[in-house]
């Protein structure tokens, strides 16, 4: 390749995320003219590629060694990466449902309604990584929009995305974050290019149709794109001391401590999005990559204890206590406070767990776990629900699409 480098480092980097399937231009020699979206604020990117885990070693009789090696069941390479949390840009690129709450704060539609629902934008992406030359800021568009610059960059396609949990972090001192775990069905490497072929597939392994073009302009009849930046938020990161968590219901009658009083140190939400392959003879591929149900969500809180609250844990074997549930809302605003950036409800939860210690001369912390399962997309007795500020274009295809935010957060 024309460029030789001699480590790559995060500056170099930059990802987007797109759907799985795109057409081709107006005539052959036209690219598609799909720009994927980028992902912001990713501070970590993981993937690895298993190939012996998906081989079967032929052995018989007569011979010490194997004879062969027969590929008898998919390769997914598995994709693991991080962002601090932002204004709910990532979560709609992502396919999740980021206007699941209404302005008067009312569940309307899962979290997860789109993947549910197995909608064809929502429950698989391609997702892609692009490398610049050592010692250039990806996010350096100027250099980008140079012909003379893409001969340096090189960018890694992530074909049929899956995602298998989503957990969002919050802890006193710390950077909200989320952290992503994913598996793909293929990985397209293209050196010295901004543009690719789609790295998707479909279930007899046929790759899908049409190229994609990586932040630049003027490329295949596109004229107006948007290269990598930092993103169009006004604030750099979300602080700790802007988020807020309320309880419907603050105490169960089986006791142990009010929830809407205390000290909280960190919380914790956890959507696992776990899937089974269905394969069927006749097909190299699976035929389907389903959910597996339930969905439980959890919510854990780790808190300094403040109080205790009356009740006694022998009324659950009476049946006068335990089916209780609360409904726990964490929102967070901006350090301008132009409004909250993003809003999570767990609807009907239960408590599966409440867990007391104390050491010598240290605080009683109160370690708390709630759950839900998620049900249909629009059930809104129980579930996760969520919205967030960002509304901008998501998922569309052709060309000159743009990005936009909102000059207030949601209420």
């Amino acid at each position: 390749m024309a460029n030789s480098r001699t480590r790559i480092i995060s500056q170099s980097k930059a990802v987007f995320i797109s759907p799985t399937g795109f057409t081709t231009g107006a005539s052959t020699s036209e690219s598609s003219g799909y720009v994927p979206d980028q992902l912001h604020r990713i501070d970590t990117l993981s993937f690895d590629i298993d190939i012996a885990g998906a081989r079967t070693d032929i052995r018989e009789f007569g011979q010490l060694a194997r004879i062969a090696s027969v590929t008898m069941s998919d390769i997914n390479p598995s994709l693991s990466f991080g962002y601090y949390l932002a204004d709910g840009e990532n979560e709609a690129r992502l396919g999740f449902n980021n206007q699941g709450i209404s302005p008067a704060s009312n569940p309307v539609s899962q979290f997860i309604s789109g993947i549910v629902s197995e909608d064809t934008n929502k429950r698989q992406k391609n997702i892609y990584v692009l490398t610049t030359k050592e010692g250039e800021d990806a996010f350096s568009s100027g250099e980008l929009l140079k012909a003379a610059t893409w001969p340096n960059v090189d960018n890694v396609g992530f074909g049929n995305v899956t995602l298998n949990s989503y957990t969002a972090s919050f802890s006193v001192g710390e950077i909200p974050r989320v952290d992503i775990e994913a598996e793909c069905s293929n990985i397209v490497f293209n050196t010295e290019s901004l543009s690719g072929k789609n790295p998707s597939i479909n279930q007899l392994g046929a790759r899908q149709v049409g190229d994609y073009i990586l932040a630049t302009t003027g490329y295949n009849d596109v004229t107006s794109t948007i290269a990598p930046s930092t993103g169009d938020m006004r604030f750099a990161v979300l602080k700790p001391d802007d988020i807020t968590i309320t309880f419907s219901n603050p105490t169960f009658e089986m006791g142990g401590t009010d929830f809407s009083d205390m000290h909280v140190q960190s919380a914790t939400l956890e959507v696992p999005l776990t899937r089974t392959n269905i394969e069927a003879l006749g097909s190299a591929r699976p035929v389907a990559k389903p959910l597996d149900f339930p969905i439980d969500v959890t919510l854990s809180f780790s808190s300094l204890l403040k109080n205790f609250d009356d009740g006694s844990l022998d009324l659950i074997l009476t049946g006068t206590a335990g089916d209780e549930t609360t409904n726990i809302t964490l929102s967070i605003t901006d350090e301008q406070t132009t409004g909250i950036q993003n809003k999570w409800i767990l609807q009907g939860a239960q408590l599966d767990s409440q867990s007391f210690n104390q050491g010598l001369d240290d605080n009683e912390t109160v370690d708390l776990t709630f759950s839900a399962s998620i049900g249909a997309p629009n059930t809104t007795e129980q579930g996760i629900f969520y919205t967030g500020a960002f509304t901008g274009v998501v998922d569309a295809t052709g060309k000159n699409r743009q990005s936009s935010w909102p000059l207030t957060g949601i209420s």
